[in-house]
This record gives structure tokens, C-alpha cells and sequence, in this order.
């Protein structure tokens, strides 16, 4: 169980990182993976699901370059 405990902290807190950075303003998702040093693919995933919980609204796309 301590593990989980860790887990969901670590999750916690990125999730708390991302919703930081949301409240200067919006933000793509290189921008706060560059930020966050994380990749943008993760961002993604993770903006996935604050949008499914209600904690954020997704509101762009972009042709891949």
C-alpha cells in the first residue's frame, strides 16, 4: 500500500505543477512540458485527464508538424 501512497503523490503533484502553470494564462502543451521537464506527449496525457476530471477545458489543436 505504500507504494500507491508514493504513486498517487507523484501524480498529485504534477497534476498541481500543470494547474500552476494554468492559472497565469492558457498554454500549449510544449510550452508547459518545457516548463515541467517533462515531454509533451505526457503533458498531453495528463491534460487528458484534468479535462475528464473537470479541472481543466482543452481548448486547441494543431496539425502535427
Amino acid at each position: 500500500m505504500h507504494d500507491t501512497t508514493i504513486e498517487v503523490g507523484f501524480w498529485s503533484e504534477i497534476d498541481d505543477q500543470i494547474l500552476a502553470c494554468l492559472r497565469s494564462g492558457p498554454q500549449s502543451a510544449e510550452d508547459l512540458a518545457w516548463k515541467l521537464g517533462m515531454s509533451p506527449a505526457a503533458v498531453t496525457s495528463v491534460l487528458s485527464m484534468l479535462a475528464t476530471s473537470g479541472k481543466v477545458r482543452i481548448t486547441g489543436a494543431e496539425l502535427a508538424r
